[in-house]
């Protein structure tokens, strides 16, 4: 009998100079997909498939993500680790912080804390740089969004007196990458935290954009009159979001 595949496998290949991640999804299917995730590739293929046929697939699919990335250098970008260096300056607003980042040899994980305007970080010596992105990002969402959160919801606040008297019960921010924001029917709202790193104008937009779902729980006409009445020039904060949208990351 057979031997069944596992469920999934994870490799790297290597796309546009880049070691891309690709994970291996083996399903209960009759054809292949390939699709581009926010820090991987992920190719579907069928439970049974052959070795060789599976190799055929990873090229067929290396050739579709290279044209992707060399058409669009945004999304090209997307899967390049960013760096984090000492004396480099994250800036929030008017306010700069600065990068000490020191690598500890005996270390198993990364940790940090702000001190005054300084970003103190420790990390494992021989940490991969995807891991180091991932765990950095992670670690600066969490400090600023315990920091900036007060800001954020008198802001909030100040857009619901002026324009909704709705009742709030919860205010979260959160390094959400598959939307902006939420408003759940429990009066939780949900900014993400890389608004922080967007203009006050394109906060005040998403904001506003889930405070109106307290009014309409939809996208119709009427939801869509409000936001418009409440931000006339809205879809400037829109268009500023397509534009650099992919690029504010932690």
């Amino acid at each position: 009998m057979p031997k069944i595949l596992p469920a999934k496998e994870l490799l790297k290949i290597d796309v546009a100079g880049i070691q891309m991640p690709l994970e291996i999804h083996y399903d209960w299917r009759m054809s292949i997909r390939i699709s581009l995730g926010k820090d991987k590739a992920i190719l579907r293929v069928p439970v049974l498939t052959p070795p060789i046929v599976k190799e055929k697939h990873i090229e067929w699919a290396r050739l579709w993500i290279h044209k992707k990335l060399v058409k669009n250098n945004d999304l090209k970008n997307r899967y390049i680790p960013k760096e984090y260096n000492s004396g480099d300056i994250l800036k929030i607003y008017e306010k700069e912080y600065v990068y000490q980042i020191k690598s500890i040899p005996e270390r198993k994980s990364v940790t940090g804390k702000l001190n005054n305007n300084i970003i103190e970080i420790l990390i494992p010596e021989n940490i991969s740089a995807i891991q180091k992105e991932k765990a950095i990002s992670t670690l600066l969402s969490k400090i600023f969004s315990s920091l900036y959160l007060p800001a954020v919801k008198k802001r909030i606040d100040y857009w619901n007196e002026k324009q909704f008297q709705k009742e709030i019960l919860k205010v979260n921010l959160r390094n959400n990458q598959s939307n902006w924001g939420s408003c759940s029917t429990n009066k939780t709202i949900s900014i993400s935290s890389r608004l922080l790193l967007a203009p006050p104008f394109v906060l005040d937009y998403i904001i506003v954009h889930e405070l109106s779902h307290l009014v309409h729980h939809n996208h119709s006409a009427k939801y869509w009159a409000l936001v418009e009445k409440v931000l006339p020039d809205y879809m400037l904060a829109e268009d500023w979001l397509k534009k650099n949208g992919e690029s504010i990351q932690w």
